[in-house]
């Protein structure tokens, strides 16, 4: 147990210092106050989740509650939305056969159903790339929160239109015939992912979007009738 403490000691020094002779002092202390503003929010999440107060959102003429989890801070991004408006959806959806690309709702809820994760090693999770994967039966519903918008973009090996390969084989090697396929991602996080977007080169049916207005009026997100143009 000592040796695997003084171990992660070790790697925490050494990613400070190729952050400092890479990026910089300043780069360096920024990092450090965004990693213990992190810390501060995870340690102190009970109580900020139990004062916050009970607020809803507004998404396909429902009214869903906005979701607090101290496991990535969800009251501070997309994730308050999304996964409970993924979550309303495989609920409904439970006695079917369901398929999720990239471990997220695990974090929050028991599931029963497969998931896909190129990266992150847990138990029950398949670890292939979303590309390759060809199940041996095919899913009724396939969901996907905040993940594909990383498919060769946060790769080691960069390639812009593999989220197109990715989305094609999902519905071609994966998905049942008349089954439904739920991606949700964000816009203006991967510029090339936005432009096969509103270029209508990912083949999606039908696009929704929700947008964050919380510097307009404080009240976080509503849905937007025209589509959300990328900055």
């Amino acid at each position: 147990m000592m040796n695997q403490y003084a171990n992660q000691k070790k790697d925490r020094f050494q990613r400070a210092m190729t952050l400092l002779r890479e990026d910089g002092l300043k780069f360096l202390i920024i990092t450090c106050l965004d990693i213990i503003h992190h810390q501060i929010l995870v340690t102190f999440s009970p109580l900020i989740i139990y004062l916050k107060p009970k607020r809803f959102f507004f998404f396909q003429n429902k009214k869903i509650p906005y979701f607090y989890h101290k496991y990535n801070i969800t009251w501070k991004n997309e994730r308050t939305f999304e996964v409970p408006f993924i979550w309303e959806i495989i609920k409904k959806h439970h006695e079917k056969k369901i398929f999720e690309v990239g471990n997220v709702l695990s974090h929050y809820f028991p599931i029963n159903h497969d998931v896909l994760d190129k990266y992150e090693k847990t138990e029950g999770v398949i670890n292939q790339d979303v590309v390759d994967f060809k199940p041996p039966n095919k899913y009724d519903l396939i969901v996907s929160i905040l993940t594909l918008e990383h498919v060769g973009f946060d790769d080691n090996t960069k390639e812009s239109t593999k989220i197109i390969k990715a989305i094609k084989n999902l519905k071609e090697n994966c998905l049942r015939t008349g089954g439904r396929t739920i991606i949700a991602m964000p816009i203006n996080y991967n510029h090339g992912m936005d432009i096969l977007l509103f270029t209508n080169k990912l083949g999606f049916d039908k696009k929704l979007f929700l947008e964050d207005i919380k510097k307009m009026n404080g009240e976080g997100y509503q849905e937007k009738k025209q589509r959300i143009q990328p900055i």
